[in-house]
């Protein structure tokens, strides 16, 4: 578009100068720089959509405008020396018709010869006509004068009614065809065009001479509506545009309405702020398409959206900025949470459970880190679920291998069991104790079974082993001992071993501080019952007290140097 102006525009300036020239000119100018409007509106439009604040955008110099602008200058050039020149030409035109009408004066107060007269008048007729019209500010004036002296001529040339009526006739197809021109002006689409013929016209027509009589009424009529017509259409077209203009600036003030409400929201998340953004760029894709409103309202009206629209943006921009810090923010986290989920799957844990615990909580972490660009969000979320598959995938071999194990440590068990029971006292009780003894040992050293088979399996070897015991004459001490031995053993062996063991053995020591208190009162009391009299079968059940209490705190004591050995 830009290139078929600048042709048409350089075509102008090599052409001959005339009237209609620069009026095309400035056409082409105003069509140059709607379009450069346009273009800045679409780069505007795109910067926009880039995320650009509307402040801070500058239009692309485009290298056609300096063309452009050469062109005008030569144009301008070219009108300034046309104008001088025609400027010259209507005083020299002035001075001209000045001079005919004084000829033309001296004709009517000197000439006596008729024939003479009338030749020296239609010369003069024709040199007037020659040097064509003055500015308006003098016609009336001088028109005037013209036809005064004219109308005087005829009077006092007493010209014949042949020549008059021949005269009178030719002034009548003038008229008459020009009467058909501003007519013709009726059907026209360019209101700069009519306006322009219209003014022309309308000199030409006072211009003409006189007609018959009895056509001047009708003349007259005809011209003042066809020009009444004329106006009107000129009249609507501009009522029209003001109409429409209007019409621009009220659908304008609507979608400045729209975009307002919009702009004075915040809104909470990316989805909404996608949507609103789609919104106010449908709302600016309107707007260009709405011509011109009034020239008083155009700018202000612009100004007003334009600032909504920076409102709008500038808030986007702030928001995405917190979004960005915010998400940075939770990619540190992220990349702590891989960097903790990675050592894990490398290391060997001591304790499965509790590397399973930690992953599992790692995992809840990721959950409530909050989001992060979605590119990066699956890049990092692939990281760790690589290390997540790395230990689960180590565990299940681990839990393999150990169940194969377990199934085999239990075979074992149940076979120790099976010659446990078969096992029967040879009645030499240090051998025998040496050999369930041995039972216990090798019962030791075999490692866990099934989780489902622990309980099953430890209490019949428990129940067999303690049967045992009682089956060989030990002192009811002595069996209480190899069986609570026998025990705490066991309790060393659980899953939960250190546990279990501290737990019995606070319990231990808890009953012997509390037996301690009670044999420290019963020896007080005992001190009590001795210097006192009447007391003789009180003081047998405090001794019997006092030494039973005194043979349970042993056995608690036994009990305690167990864990010690075990």
């Amino acid at each position: 578009m830009k290139e078929e102006i600048i042709s048409q525009m350089e075509e102008l300036s090599r052409e001959e100068i005339r009237e209609d020239l620069f009026s095309k000119a400035e056409e082409l100018k105003n069509d140059y720089l709607r379009e450069c409007e346009k273009l800045n509106q679409e780069q505007l439009q795109a910067f926009m959509n880039e995320g650009g604040n509307p402040d801070e955008f500058e239009s692309k110099k485009d290298p056609r405008d300096d063309r452009f602008n050469e062109l005008l200058i030569i144009l301008a050039d070219r009108e300034r020396n046309f104008k001088k020149m025609k400027a010259d030409e209507v005083n020299s035109r002035m001075k001209a018709k000045l001079v005919v009408i004084a000829e033309l004066e001296k004709l009517i107060l000197e000439e006596t010869n008729i024939g003479k007269a009338f030749a020296s008048f239609k010369e003069l007729q024709n040199k007037w006509n020659e040097i064509g019209n003055v500015p308006n500010r003098e016609y009336k004036n001088i028109q005037s004068a013209y036809h005064r002296h004219v109308h005087n001529f005829y009077y006092n040339m007493k010209l014949s009614k042949d020549l008059r009526e021949l005269d009178f006739k030719r002034n009548l197809e003038h008229r008459t065809q020009l009467l058909n021109k501003i007519e013709s002006l009726l059907g026209l689409e360019s209101i700069n065009g009519i306006e322009r013929m219209i003014n022309l016209y309308r000199m030409e027509w006072s211009e003409l001479g006189p007609t018959p009589p009895e056509t001047i009424d009708e003349l007259r009529t005809r011209y003042r509506e066809l020009i009444g017509q004329v106006y009107q259409k000129i009249r609507d077209f501009y009522q029209d545009r003001q109409k429409q203009e209007q019409e621009n600036l009220t659908a304008k003030s609507a979608l400045l309405e729209r975009v307002k409400g919009i702009a004075a929201e915040n809104f909470d998340n990316p989805k909404q702020w996608q949507t609103m953004t789609e919104t106010v760029n449908h709302i600016f894709e309107d707007w260009k398409k709405i011509g011109y409103g009034p020239k008083a309202d155009n700018d202000r009206i612009w100004q007003e959206f334009r600032k909504e629209l920076n409102t709008f943006y500038n808030k986007k921009r702030d928001f995405y900025a917190s979004i960005k810090k915010e998400q940075k923010s939770n990619r540190d986290r992220k990349l702590q949470i891989i960097e903790k989920a990675a050592a894990i799957a490398s290391a060997s844990p001591e304790s499965w459970d509790e590397a399973t615990r930690q992953i599992i909580q790692l995992q809840k972490d990721w959950k409530t880190a909050g989001p992060i660009e979605h590119w990066e969000e699956n890049k990092l979320w692939k990281k760790f679920r690589e290390s997540c598959d790395k230990f689960f995938e180590a565990k299940k071999q681990q839990f393999e291998e150990r169940d194969a194990a377990q199934i085999e440590n239990l075979k074992k068990k149940e076979e120790l069991i099976t010659r446990l029971e078969a096992f029967q006292p040879s009645g030499n009780v240090n051998e025998d104790l040496q050999s369930l003894k041995a039972f216990s040992e090798e019962w030791k050293t075999i490692e866990h079974v099934p989780f489902k088979e622990k309980q099953r399996i430890w209490e019949k070897y428990k129940t067999l082993l303690d049967s045992k015991y009682d089956s060989m004459k030990l002192g009811a001490n002595q069996k209480h001992m190899l069986k609570y031995r026998n025990n705490v053993e066991l309790l060393a062996q659980s899953e939960d071993s250190g546990n279990l063991i501290r737990k019995e053995k606070n319990n231990i020591k808890d009953k012997i501080s509390k037996l301690k208190a009670t044999i420290n009162q019963y020896e007080n009391n005992l001190g009590f019952f001795r210097n006192a009299k009447n007391m003789g079968g009180l003081l047998s059940e405090v001794e019997n007290n006092l030494a039973r209490a005194r043979e349970e705190l042993k056995l608690l004591e036994e009990k305690l140097k167990v864990f010690s050995e075990a």
